[in-house]
Formats: C-alpha cells, structure tokens, sequence
C-alpha cells in the first residue's frame, strides 16, 4: 500500500485546505477577541476583587487573576477560532485511528529531538536558567493554601488543555489551512511556524518553539486531524508547565 503524501499543494488542499482570506482574516479576529476579552476580564475582576477585598490583587503570572484572564483569553479566541473553521466544512476533530496513533508517536520523538537541541543550544549559549519570556515570574503560592491548588489548577488548564487546543485551531487550522492550498505543505509550514514563533515573542527559544509550529502542522497535514497537534501542543506544553509549577511550590 502506498503510503500517504502529503507535501504538495493537492494533498494540502485535500486535507486540512480552506478559502485563503477567510482563514487569514478570522485567525487575525480570533486573536483580537482573544485579547479585548482578557482585557475586559481584567478590569472587571480587579475592580471586583477590590471592591470586596479593599486591596490589591496580584497580578504576577500564575496567580488565580492573572491565570483566570488567560483562561478567558483562551476561550474566547478559540471558540471564535472554532466557530470559523467549522463554517469552511471542514471537520477538523476525529476520532483517532491508527495512522493518527502513528503520527503521534512520530512527533513525540521529533519533539525530543528538538528538546536535546534546545538543551545544547542553551548550554553553548550560556542560557541554562532561561525561562520563557512572560513567565520569568511565575508564581502560584499564595498565603491559602485553597488558592494555591486553584492557581494550579488554572494554570494547568490554560498551558495544558485550553492554550494547545486554542492555538492549534488558530495557527494550525486557520492559518496553515489557508497557506497549504498556495504554498503547498513545507512552505505554509514553515511560515506559520515562524509566526508561531514569534507570538510567543521568546528569541532564545524561538528556535523550539517555531519546531513545536512546524512539527505540529507536518502532523495536522498527514493526518487531517487536528487532535493529533493538538496532544504533541499539550505534551510539549505539560513538561514546561510542570518545570514552572514544580519551581514555584519549591521557592514559595
């Protein structure tokens, strides 16, 4: 049996494809309702938490406001995200089966690899405490220890659930699926991985993170199932967030 291609323009088409401005103009709306809905939820609940409390919350990343908005800012942009590339027809979620299974594993051992990398680049680069830009004070202790489970609890949705399933909708069903039909798999591939990249606005793991992007869409192209880029996201993204979880209960 011939085995499946999937890096020309006809299998990107075929496979993960949708109308080209639709899938740019509603990734860019995604990211804006993201970010106007995180915006607003802040207000509210600061305003709120002063309100009852008479003080000031905290706002350092990782604390329950910090990581409720970013919780919003997830659900808001995903489920437009979601909204959007089901109007193109396509049915991105499906049940997995043994090629996807395959794939899968496939992308957890290039996403090894691309931690061995990323491990020798910050050894030679003398970077070996960098912590990813927007985290560098991330903190879930909090005086209660009730507060404290539900920060982790939080932050466990957004980086390992809400944030993966999110994105890949965004960057990989709506972005890469517009790109693939014109640039064919590498080339749309490659690109939305740079602009995953940079999202993230980290340059000392740029690198890693634009390899997560890129393996991600090589997944989502092979199988046509978003689940799979969805669980390599969520595996990479468990590992980080138990290094910042499993740091910060150490410190606090």
């Amino acid at each position: 049996m011939t085995p499946p291609r999937f890096f020309t323009r006809e299998d990107g088409r075929a496979r993960v494809g949708i109308p080209f401005w639709n899938g740019i103009l509603s990734a860019l709306a995604a990211a804006a309702i993201a970010f106007a809905a995180a915006f607003v939820a802040t207000i509210a609940l600061l305003f709120g938490v002063i309100l009852v409390t008479g003080r000031q919350p905290l706002l350092s990343v990782g604390h329950p406001l910090a990581a409720t908005t970013e919780v919003i800012f997830y659900v808001a942009g995903g489920w437009f995200a979601w909204v959007r590339l089901r109007a193109t027809g396509r049915v991105p979620f499906r049940v997995l089966d043994a090629h996807a299974w395959r794939t899968v594993l496939l992308g957890i051992a290039a996403l090894f690899a691309v931690r061995v990398a990323t491990v020798i680049q910050l050894v030679l680069t003398a970077q070996t405490k960098h912590v990813q830009t927007g985290f560098e004070h991330f903190d879930v202790v909090s005086k209660a220890p009730g507060f404290t489970a539900l920060a982790i609890g939080l932050a466990v949705l957004s980086m390992v659930v809400i944030g993966p399933l999110a994105e890949e909708i965004a960057f990989r069903g709506l972005l890469f699926g517009a790109l693939a039909p014109n640039l064919g798999v590498l080339g749309s591939a490659l690109v939305t991985a740079v602009l995953f990249g940079a999202a993230h606005g980290d340059w000392v793991l740029f690198p890693s993170l634009a390899a997560l992007g890129f393996i991600s869409a090589l997944a989502y192209a092979a199988t046509g199932n978003l689940w799979v880029s969805v669980i390599l996201h969520a595996l990479n993204n468990a590992l980080g967030a138990t290094f910042l979880v499993a740091g910060s209960l150490h410190h606090g």
